[in-house]
């Protein structure tokens, strides 16, 4: 039974990369990759679908490790720390979720995922990464990647959902009708007349943005592995902000200084609170990456 399932996921991915294969050729991210997102009662998902140089092996090496997750979801603007630690037998990672700006870990909200290597296997690779509780009363946050082994190197979906709540709702109002005005997603819903199209906006346009942002924060790390590990936090950020400027309408929030300035600080903290934690309960040593 497993194997057929595993079977069934890798089979599901692989017909995705089919049908996408025109899309992904044009670039419409300027990278091979494609956005979706849907928007069902209090449930919000967002997808990049994705063409990526490097081989899977490479994926299947560092994805499966907590400890590489915390690296790489750094990039992204909102993240200002990432922990792992293990409990019931399992691994968790508390993401610390906040302003633009730098902030230390102890003013962010912290996001307790729990970590699983759903499918790991030569032909198919999923991650989960699931948390019951956020802000506001919002629930149900969901970060997966799949992965496939595809002639180019890999094809992978990276996927960002979570669960609304009313008073959530209230206060995205409140930013998208001041801070947030303006912003949009990758869908086009529609065009003028002279062609210019129309993206989508509200909470898809949230889940979206989010949702490209991980995605960018996986590209980014996984191309600066080859690099010395004492150049590869600094290049990753440059990476990740280079990726994310192609489209500024949807995903400029500061400078460019500013964005390093913030991740090195925030960086140090990091690893601060992951020494505390790891003094306070020992466990194997984390996999270097950056």
């Amino acid at each position: 039974m497993q194997a057929r399932c595993q079977e069934s996921a890798a089979d599901t991915l692989l017909h995705r990369y089919q049908t996408l294969r025109a899309q992904l050729a044009a670039k419409p991210l300027g990278v091979p990759a494609w956005v979706d997102s849907s928007e069902a009662g209090d449930q919000l998902h967002g997808d990049v679908y994705a063409l990526l140089e490097q081989p899977f092996n490479s994926l299947l090496s560092q994805l499966t490790e907590p400890a590489v997750w915390c690296e790489l979801s750094l990039l992204h603007l909102n993240t200002k720390a990432c922990t792992t630690a293990q409990a019931g037998g399992r691994d968790w990672l508390t993401l610390y979720s906040g302003r633009k700006g730098f902030e230390a870990p102890g003013s962010a909200y912290p996001l307790r995922f729990a970590f699983q290597n759903t499918d790991v296997h030569p032909l198919h690779l999923e991650i989960n990464l699931r948390a019951q509780a956020g802000p506001l009363g919002s629930s149900d946050y969901r970060i997966t990647v799949a992965a496939i082994p595809v002639a180019q190197g890999s094809f992978v979906r990276v996927s960002y959902a979570f669960r609304t709540s009313v008073l959530s709702r209230l206060a995205t109002q409140v930013y998208l009708s001041t801070l947030g005005q303006g912003k949009q997603g990758f869908t086009v819903t529609g065009s003028d007349g002279d062609g210019t199209p129309h993206y989508v906006r509200g909470l898809r346009g949230i889940v979206e943005r989010n949702a490209v942002r991980y995605y960018f924060a996986v590209q980014a790390y996984l191309e600066c592995l080859s690099l010395p590990q004492s150049q590869r936090f600094e290049r990753a950020l440059a990476r990740w902000f280079d990726l994310t400027e192609q489209y500024p309408v949807q995903l400029h929030e500061i400078e460019r200084q500013d964005y390093l300035q913030s991740k090195r600080q925030e960086y140090d903290g990091q690893r601060r609170l992951q020494q505390t934690i790891d003094a306070a309960a020992p466990r194997a040593p984390p996999v270097p990456a950056f």
